[in-house]
């Protein structure tokens, strides 16, 4: 036996295969009804649709055989996948790289081959769609040419299915993002809404109204950055890989912070930015600004005339953001809750203000990707701390 060699391109191949998100998927009739068609055609009694992985071959779909993959070491796809053109063995007996393949001499004892490799758009071949017999034959030219149509169509069908996925997903994501913008801009906006109400009561001095001018105009342009952010974090939720890129800390936590201006100014907190201003990490801004975004804004709901903390610190190659408040704190039972990531439920805040608890699970959800952690410390009506470790890498 002589197993089949490697690509020259195997390791964008690979890359191309795994973009399909398909390997290990459950069986699909659509697929189905192919190899059971290619075997009908060919008048074979086995067919498979075969994705040649990293050391494995899996079937997508199989006529007559039960196994579900085999090595690829003795795989016959993985010579198919070396050409463009159907890779034909006549007799597997009589050739010496099958001949002592432990398919040929046990179960299913391939004694024919017939294999057109799938390939995809940008002209990898990823696979193949092949069909086998227990004796030696050959296959005529129409059957032959019903094999490649057959095989372009797999491709398509794979096409479909990723484009099917790609729909969902975005649709998942534009419906998250509106959650958060009625999530996180309801906040600041009823802020500015009470701002205007005091101001209307006309019992405020000059100097009191021009100070608050200043202060909604602040928030404004807080509310504007805020949205690009949304913005941006749901586009990133439809990129593959987060661009890391060099930034300042303590100037990010500072802008985090101002979406806060008139939400803490009516509770009469202060936002404290004790991250040194030189501090630089190599992270995906968009992405810490939304965690940090709401962590803030998670403190000041439930602490009134008290003070919220931003910290960061370095520990074992990880970055620690700590998010600490004055608040009230949480009983043991809500803290069990959080350790164990049930982020279901979201209590009032000082002032009855409501929660999705959606916040939490999307800071989850980043941090997952990005192989963070969040965890919590706290005690009832003296405030909590949120901790969030990230990998840390120092200024390129």
């Amino acid at each position: 036996m002589i197993p089949p060699p490697l690509p020259q391109n195997e390791p964008e191949r690979l890359k191309e295969l795994y973009r399909y998100e398909v390997l290990d998927s459950a069986y699909e009739q659509e697929f189905n009804e192919i190899v059971q068609l290619a075997s009908r055609i060919c008048n074979v009694p086995m067919s498979l649709i075969s994705l040649v992985d990293h050391d494995r071959q899996w079937f997508k779909a199989r006529v007559g055989i039960d196994i579900t993959e085999t090595a690829r070491n003795v795989s016959f796809c993985g010579y198919t996948i070396l050409g463009s053109e159907v890779f034909v063995v006549p007799d597997t007996k009589v050739d010496e790289r099958f001949a002592d393949n432990p398919l040929v001499i046990a179960d299913p004892q391939i004694r024919y081959y017939a294999g057109v490799p799938l390939v995809t758009r940008s002209g990898y071949n990823i696979g193949s769609l092949c069909v086998l017999d227990r004796q030696p034959r050959q296959l005529d030219d129409e059957q032959l040419f019903a094999l490649s149509v057959l095989s372009r169509n797999v491709v398509k069908l794979l096409e479909l299915r990723t484009m099917n996925k790609e729909l969902s997903r975005i649709s998942e994501v534009q419906q998250v993002t509106m959650a958060i913008m009625a999530h996180d801009i309801r906040a600041p906006l009823a802020s500015l809404k009470s701002t205007y109400d005091v101001k209307a009561e006309g019992l405020l001095s000059p100097e009191d109204e021009a100070e608050i001018d200043e202060l909604v105009l602040r928030q404004l342009d807080s509310i504007l950055l805020l949205l690009n952010n949304i913005s941006d974090w749901g586009k990133l939720q439809l990129e593959d890989d987060f661009e890391m890129v060099d930034t300042n800390i303590h100037a990010l936590a500072d802008q985090c912070a101002g979406y806060f201006l008139l939400a803490a100014e009516h509770k009469k907190n202060k936002i404290l930015n004790r991250v040194a201003p030189d501090f630089h990490a190599v992270i995906n801004a968009q992405c810490f600004e939304f965690v940090l975004r709401n962590l803030i804004g998670n403190a000041n709901k439930f602490t009134e005339n008290g003070t919220i903390g931003i910290d960061i610190r370095v520990e074992n190659g990880l970055a620690i953001l700590e998010v600490s408040d004055t608040g009230l704190g949480m009983t043991p039972e809500q803290l069990a809750s959080l350790q164990k990531k049930v982020f279901f439920k979201s209590t009032p805040g000082t002032r009855k203000e409501k929660g999705s608890g959606l916040g939490l699970k999307l800071v989850n959800r980043y941090l997952a990707k990005v192989g963070g952690t969040m965890s919590f410390s706290s005690e009832l009506g003296k405030g909590t701390t949120v901790m969030v470790s990230i990998p840390f890498r120092s200024e390129e």
